[in-house]
């Protein structure tokens, strides 16, 4: 139901914390500008947001869906605004709350003095799965000891603030948060301009300088980060690579690092490099299968040792999980006194652990007004609230709750007090939650303004996740004056790796996107060449001789059974194209080949410049299914615009990539596969001996028409297209042109200490390369005609000496040791 007016600025009232419209005529402009937007071109301020977070690729991983778990991040376009006033006294809870949190974790991996004190019980704490004792004494060189922090918070009806939990170990959405900023204001630039909300740049700075003061004393001056993924299918993994780019810092995995001399080290491709600072986002438990999970593969075998020894500052600490306890809320109040002789500003939703026997009884008591939580959090377990249980699953409850009381905890049900949201094309109350960032300075934590919030997917809900469907929306705090407009990107240069190495992993997907880009390319190039004559609706003798060499060599270049197809009647040709555009499970088709490229620039996207990744999202590559009854003319209009956005994409790739390393392994894997496609196609077209040479379909599919009627003039027609498409390496998609560039991408290669093999690639390509320069077409071209045996057998061995050079590059630069499992599994406790 739509919100009257009067509501909407109500609420907003309620929400900010400006109830004086006077004194802060802010509120008053956004409620007047909503009311005047209207639903109508507020839809269309809702349409360009999802364009422009489209087109930057921004998503949000959803696990355990069929159909695939990357989804599109939803923004609602109706920012949250808080006063300043409102805002200075949530930002000191935050701050008081950060210092508790960074004091007692010292305490629980050093003297322990709250366990002997009996500030907490030690069953809450050794109970909890985030305390992990091979962390025992592992402490940062900086000032703090938890880094980083972030705080989930709900405000009542009644207007107050609580602390829903605390994220301690790896917080996510710093990244999201900048991302709803950016759009936020491209869709409203107005109101975002005389609204004067704080600017979240300071905060990225601050952030950035964090990490450099985390790094080891040794490394202080110069010092190396990375950060830690767990890879693409990870739900947030978007914000990593956004993160990474923005700060400079080596995107990597656990595959990438290594331990060397008691020291973490980047597989390079030049060799290992050491790494000082690791920002970690992947769960401490899974960062070191030797000491901590033996099962896990996201982290790195010694990760532990070289923390203890402080050869590696790893951020947040290994062990800070345990902070994430829920159940520490209800003893943060007297933490608080202890640590800092203070009242606890900021108030964690009411907390009752159940190992605790009073408070078991509370909430045996009263669980229809409670949330039950798992001690330790799960990913495939949510929350239980007790007011939607009937009363036979109450029960059931109690009864687990009695036979394992130290693994729950339950908390008092909040219902978030709603927020004006645009929501089905109009104006809505939905409930919202603000996640807070903190990042340590000096001598004090630093808040990013606001933070981000989440909307709620329907009015009703208590449970409020990017899981669930929530909706992101930009947190707006008032300043009292406009700030400066400042850089979003740090003013000094980044800390990233020195001379940004690239690791194996990089390199290889660069080189697969290069070889993947081509292939489907090269693909639809065919198709489209196949396709003309089929629109002939009486096609001349030539004409089906034509559309038959050509749906073979399709076949061939694809892998599509060419025989079968060749055989086939016309009339179910474009049944089987579309085939080829559509089915992703077939290896040679289009679609499959665009499914691998994206896989491949997915995994690389923080180096990728934003117009590929602009061409990347856009591109018209929709799964669509087979229609038997598509027309040729519409097959032919989907087929150019794909190949007309991979050639943009080639082009955006080649001009506005670094032209660093990983171009040159990018346009290695391109040159590769585009030398191995001619090979194939010749071979089909010209040297089949069950058809005539189609010298004017592999001259179109190399794009070499135009020259060869300028050249041909007098001399044979055979011998100018054999040198326009072998020999002239002033034609872009020439066997010369490809093979000169691949030994120029090759001799930029870092050579490694592997000597033997870079001499065995360095071989294949000088053969290739001599093959060719000696070439004489007289062999091919003699009185007779084209002697097709001749021209195939030259052909097939520059395929195998295209391919053998492939599988040396991949064996010299891409292979990286077997995960390491243990030999035996012994448990941390034995009996």
């Amino acid at each position: 139901m739509p919100t009257p007016p009067s509501e909407l600025a109500a609420s907003l009232a309620e929400w900010s914390g400006l109830p004086d419209d006077t004194r802060h005529p802010q509120r008053a402009r956004l409620t007047q500008a909503l009311e005047a937007l209207g639903p109508q071109a507020l839809g269309n301020r809702a349409q360009e947001a999802r364009r422009l977070l489209h087109e930057t690729g921004t998503s949000y991983n959803v696990y355990g869906m069929a159909d695939g778990a990357r989804r599109p991040w939803t923004l609602d376009v109706v920012p949250l605004l808080i006063g300043s006033d409102d805002w200075a006294a949530i930002e000191a809870g935050l701050a008081q709350r950060a210092e508790l949190l960074n004091l007692l974790l010292t305490d629980l991996y050093g003297p322990r003095e709250t366990l002997r004190r009996g500030l907490l019980p030690p069953a809450l704490v050794f109970g909890h799965g985030g305390f992990l004792r091979p962390c025992q004494d592992i402490r940062l060189p900086s000032a703090h000891q938890l880094p980083l922090y972030a705080a989930d918070l709900v405000r009542d009806c009644d207007g107050r603030t609580w602390v829903l939990a605390d994220r301690t170990q790896a917080p996510s959405g710093t990244g999201y948060a900048l991302e709803n900023r950016r759009v936020t204001a491209r869709v409203l630039p107005s109101l975002y301009r005389d609204t004067a909300a704080h600017r979240q740049e300071p905060f990225l700075r601050a952030l950035r300088g964090n990490l450099l003061a985390a790094a080891p004393p040794a490394a202080r001056h110069e010092p190396s980060m990375a950060l830690l993924t767990p890879g693409p299918h990870n739900e947030t993994y978007y914000e990593q690579a956004q993160l990474a780019g923005l700060l400079g810092l080596q995107l990597v995995e656990g595959s990438d690092l290594v331990m060397r001399g008691g020291r973490l080290h980047l597989r390079a491709l030049e060799g290992l490099t050491p790494v000082d600072v690791l920002w970690r986002r992947v769960d401490d438990a899974w960062c070191d299968p030797l000491e901590l999970r033996p099962d896990s593969f996201l982290g790195v075998p010694g990760l532990v040792e070289a923390a203890r020894r402080r050869q590696v500052s790893v951020v947040n600490p290994l062990g800070s999980g345990v902070l994430e306890n829920p159940a520490l809320g209800a003893y943060l109040p007297a933490l608080a006194r202890h640590f800092l002789g203070e009242e606890l500003r900021l108030p964690s939703v009411d907390s009752y652990w159940c190992g605790d026997p009073q408070h078991l009884s509370y909430v045996l008591e009263h669980l229809p007004q409670l949330v039950i939580k798992r001690l330790q959090r799960r990913v495939d377990e949510r929350s239980v609230f007790g007011a939607n249980l009937s009363r036979r699953e109450r029960d059931m409850w109690r009864d687990r709750l009695r036979a394992q009381p130290a693994q729950f905890v339950a908390q008092t049900a909040i219902m978030p007090r709603p927020a004006p949201s645009f929501v089905d094309q109009q104006l809505q109350q939905r409930p919202v939650l603000l996640r807070a960032f903190l990042t340590a300075g000096n001598d004090a934590y630093r808040v990013l303004p606001g933070g981000f919030a989440r909307t709620a997917p329907q009015a009703d809900t208590l449970f409020i996740s990017n899981q669930a469907g929530a909706m992101g929306k930009d947190v707006w705090v008032l300043a009292s004056e406009p700030e400066p407009e400042t850089m979003q990107l740090p003013a000094t240069p980044p800390a990233g790796m020195a001379h940004g190495e690239l690791p194996r992993r990089a390199a290889e997907n660069l080189f697969w996107a290069g070889r993947y880009l081509e292939r489907a390319i090269a693909a639809l190039r065919l198709l489209r060449l196949t396709l003309d004559p089929l629109a002939d609706s009486m096609p001349a003798p030539w004409t089906t001789q034509r559309l038959q060499a050509l749906v073979q060599t399709l076949g061939r270049l694809t892998a599509n059974h060419p025989g079968a197809a060749t055989q086939a009647a016309p009339e179910t040709l474009p049944h089987r194209f579309l085939d080829l555009l559509t089915d992703a499970q077939h290896p040679g088709g289009v679609a499959f080949n665009l499914q691998a490229l994206g896989q491949a620039t997915e995994a690389v996207r923080e180096r990728l410049p934003e117009d590929a990744l602009h061409l990347l999202t856009d591109a018209p590559w929709p799964p669509t299914p087979a229609d038997p009854s598509e027309p040729v003319e519409r097959l032919a209009v989907t087929s150019q615009r794909q190949l007309q956005a991979l050639l943009a994409l080639a082009g955006a790739l080649h001009d506005a990539l670094e032209h660093d390393t990983g171009w040159h392994f990018l346009e290695l894997g391109r040159c590769i596969e585009r030398g191995q496609n001619l090979g194939v196609v010749l071979r089909s077209l010209l040297c089949d001996a069950a058809s005539p040479p189609r010298l004017d379909a592999a001259l179109a599919f190399c794009d070499a028409m135009p020259a060869f009627r300028r050249h041909r003039q007098q001399r044979p027609e055979t011998t100018v297209a054999l040198e326009l498409l072998l020999l002239d390496q002033r034609q872009p998609r020439s066997l010369a042109a490809q093979l000169r560039a691949i030994e120029t991408h090759l001799a930029a290669l870092p050579h490694g200490s592997d000597g033997v093999r870079l001499d065995t690639a360095g071989r294949l390509a000088l053969e290739a390369t001599s093959r060719l320069r000696l070439l004489d077409l007289t062999t091919f071209t003699g009185d007779q005609g084209l002697d097709a045996a001749a021209l195939d057998q030259f052909l097939a061995r520059g395929e195998y000496l295209l391919r053998a050079l492939s599988d040396t590059v991949a064996s010299i630069h891409f292979q990286t040791p077997a995960a390491p499992h243990p030999l035996l599994h012994v448990p941390a406790d034995p009996p």
